[in-house]
């Protein structure tokens, strides 16, 4: 059974108590690690996923019920968050296979060093495209391979930050690969691997 949080504790967090809001997570915390812990089985992305749900949690206050218990929303949304990351990894494990299966056949190394510096230096172009915050975002999330709670500790900025960082920057290449003609699967084999 979970601990019910006081109706007063939900009504100081939902008008934007950030102290109301430390004490649910200190309260959850570690239950929900652990969950995720379960499902995910690598501390760096089941802490993102925490993170996430938490985030979700202040971003969504406002929609609280005080007579509603808090656990099972916050609950839901970190499972959801897990569902989301083990989808993600299908789809980039689908995207590799598909890359590997479509590459195989051929075998002019020319054309393909040539496509692969073209491919190369209009990613480099799209990155600097990006402004200063969302580039250096990026560049830390996928060529370093840092978290976004590292991320976010480096830059001295808030997790949900760095989402809204990565989400603006992914959408932004997204629009420049399509303006050079480039394959959104090609996109998602420089973007993940």
């Amino acid at each position: 059974m979970f601990t019910r949080v006081a109706p007063e504790l939900i009504a100081r967090l939902r008008d934007g108590e950030e102290s109301a809001f430390r004490a649910i997570y200190e309260q959850f915390h570690g239950r929900i690690y652990r969950l995720v812990f379960s499902l995910v089985k690598e501390p760096a992305k089941t802490e993102e996923v925490v993170q996430e749900a938490f985030v979700a949690l202040w971003l969504h206050r406002g929609n609280l019920n005080i007579e509603q218990p808090l656990y099972p929303l916050i609950y839901l949304t970190a499972k959801r968050l897990a569902i989301d990351h083990f989808r993600k990894k299908l789809l980039e494990m689908n995207a590799k296979e598909q890359v590997i299966n479509q590459t195989a056949p051929y075998s002019n190394e020319t054309e393909e060093t040539i496509f692969l510096a073209d491919l190369n230096r209009i990613t480099d172009e799209s990155i600097k495209s990006l402004p200063a915050q969302q580039q250096t975002v990026f560049i830390l999330s996928r060529r370093e391979g840092l978290s976004y709670d590292e991320i976010a500790q480096q830059l001295r900025i808030s997790p949900n930050t760095v989402r809204n960082h990565m989400v603006s920057a992914l959408k932004a290449l997204r629009l420049h690969f399509s303006r050079h003609g480039v394959m959104i699967w090609w996109l998602s084999v420089l973007l993940f691997f």
